[in-house]
């Protein structure tokens, strides 16, 4: 190895959740004065709700929509919507990656009437003939795929449905349509670079009179609780203000989007030339900005591959998602670096050779 003409990147973590930190944050730089309090104190309140209306206006969010923290990340603020918001119409679930398919078993846990379309091969499903009285639900960008629907042209405005989307790996990359959608779902640990732990959701008023009445589980109870349902992590959001300062420094949403372009098109251009890998995702035009997923076209010592790579300090956490086929999920979101993207690249051309 200390022969090689080429460098590794100066930081391994290429994890699509939780992701890099960005470069200016600091552990130091965390703000202590909330730490240790009573999350129900009227100033610790005002800290969190502070928060919340910094992402809204970040994310250009409307301001009739109301915005919710949740536990248990985007898993918690997810089930929470089915759990309040599905029940009085039949719903149209749109499944093209695993974390789709995890959110349609629970509908169909709950015994709810699903127009099921399903396709996990690097295809989007059918998006003709939507009934404009179901309800919708889908995921953004399918982060175990590298899918993304990338926008809503194919819905109609008159939709007496609900709308609602997975909007984990979009967030703070895309700039949302939020008047097309009734629900949104995510965390924070994706596109910012903060911890993981809270989730939020986003809804509009027509959402909000769209709640079904049966018995909701506290922990999901958002509608009663409001904002707090239980006791946050101050640490966590502490995190959250630290990122969001320097998300806003480095230029915010649009910056934010060029340089998930320009990430992706490193590894487009790589791949393309590559004779080991290529992107799941055929359709160009539906493969995600971030994470990219390469799957393998010949056989290669995949695991010895990644235990080089994680034991070297080259890249750590490229594995493909354990449900996928065999293959290399890169997050090129926000917070990570071309140049690092650059040596990563060279770095696998050399195990490609090595492991094969």
């Amino acid at each position: 190895m200390k022969n090689l003409s080429f460098d590794k990147p100066k930081n391994p973590r290429f994890s699509c959740g939780p992701t890099k930190k960005p470069d200016e944050w600091s552990l130091n730089k965390i703000n202590k004065k909330y730490l240790g309090r009573y999350h129900r104190a009227s100033d610790i309140k005002t800290f969190i709700e502070e928060q919340l209306i910094r992402i809204k206006k970040i994310l250009k969010i409307p301001e009739s929509y109301e915005i919710f923290l949740m536990p248990g990340s985007c898993t918690g603020a997810m089930e929470a919507v089915i759990w309040n918001l599905f029940g009085k119409r039949e719903i149209t679930s749109i499944v093209y990656d695993y974390w789709g398919l995890e959110w349609l078993k629970d509908l169909k846990k709950l015994n709810l009437q699903v127009d099921e379309r399903t396709s996990l091969d690097g295809t989007l499903p059918s998006l003709e003939d939507i009934p404009s009285k179901n309800d919708l639900f889908f995921v953004w960008t399918g982060t175990t795929t590298g899918i993304s629907i990338n926008n809503l042209n194919f819905l109609s405005e008159k939709r007496k449905g609900i709308v609602v989307s997975d909007i984990t790996s979009a967030a703070f990359i895309y700039d949302i349509p939020w008047k097309k959608i009734d629900v949104s779902v995510f965390s924070w640990q994706k596109a910012l670079g903060s911890e993981s732990q809270h989730g939020v959701i986003v809804m509009s008023p027509k959402a909000i009179d769209s709640a079904v009445s049966r018995p909701i589980p506290k922990i999901f109870d958002f509608l009663k609780n409001n904002l707090i349902i239980n006791t946050p992590s101050l640490l966590t959001i502490s995190d959250l203000a630290q990122c969001l300062d320097i998300f806003e420094k480095n230029g915010g949403l649009i910056n934010s989007l060029k340089i998930c372009k320009n990430n992706k098109f490193v590894i487009d251009k790589w791949a393309e030339k590559n004779e080991y890998v290529t992107n799941f995702i055929k359709d160009k035009k539906y493969q995600a900005i971030s994470p990219v997923y390469l799957v393998f076209k010949k056989k290669i010592k995949y695991e010895k591959l990644f235990r080089f790579l994680s034991d070297n300090e080259i890249a750590y956490d490229i594995k493909n998602y354990r449900l996928a086929n065999p293959g290399i999920r890169i997050w090129t979101g926000p917070t990570i670096k071309k140049n690092d993207l650059i040596a990563l690249t060279n770095w696998l051309d050399w195990c490609f050779n090595k492991f094969k």
